[in-house]
């Protein structure tokens, strides 16, 4: 065997370190943790399920993310970064629509996202740069800085109500969801005249009252906060 062994030219520590990678290990980096975050979902959000994607222990995190809410600010920064948002249009109701759909599509584009935001005790820096550029965009097409705070602070936060609502509407409940199994109380807890309207708002998807809604806000914000 020691002779077939230095016929080969492999020596006793090359067979040693035979197989162990290379060098140092890949350094973790915060986008790294931000894209294992998002890959996860935040439904199965943790720690410990990020180590697991990036395939390193539990505690080399802590050196990027003092804890589980930091986690879920630094997934969220790298969701609102990647989102495509709309150019400026120069008409302040498109340039509003736009915004709120595509706060939409993101909330829908992440499931849990939404709960996970609700919880926060701090805003991740890209929500708050986020906003303050839909300020500044209705400042630039007339509105002064209070009314484009509202405006703008009005939209967001509806998009925001609407679809959390929705998905409370969508949970489990039973063998069914909460819109269908809470249908009848409504309807009778309404009366006869309402209970139609109430039966067809259970049914309807939350983004079909949404854009209704969003419409009726816009309406108002054109009577009383737009530039004439």
């Amino acid at each position: 065997m020691g002779g077939e062994q230095a016929g080969r030219g492999v020596s006793g520590r090359e067979w040693r370190v035979r197989g162990r990678p290379r060098g140092r290990p890949p350094r973790i980096t915060r986008p790294a943790i931000a894209d294992a975050a998002l890959a996860v979902g935040f439904d199965n959000l943790t720690l410990a399920t990020v180590a697991d994607r990036l395939q390193v222990a539990h505690s080399a995190l802590y050196r990027h993310v003092a804890d589980r809410e930091e986690l879920v600010m630094v997934a969220i920064d790298r969701a609102v970064a990647a989102v495509a948002w709309p150019e400026p249009t120069g008409e302040w109701r498109s340039d509003l629509e736009a915004q709120a759909a595509a706060l939409w599509h993101l909330l829908e584009g992440h499931p849990g996202l939404i709960k996970e935001f609700l919880r926060l005790t701090r805003f991740p820096e890209q929500v708050m740069l986020r906003f303050g550029a839909a300020v500044r965009r209705l400042i630039d097409c007339g509105f002064t800085v209070e009314n484009a705070f509202l405006a703008a602070d009005t939209v967001f936060d509806l998009t925001i109500d609407v679809f959390s609502r929705g998905k409370q509407l969508d949970a489990p409940a039973g063998a069914s969801v909460v819109r269908d199994s809470t249908a009848d109380a409504w309807a009778e807890a309404v009366g006869a005249e309402l209970a139609p309207i109430m039966r067809q708002a259970l049914t309807d998807p939350a983004a079909t009252w949404f854009d209704r809604k969003l419409k009726l806000v816009l309406d108002g914000v054109a009577a009383s906060l737009a530039p004439p």
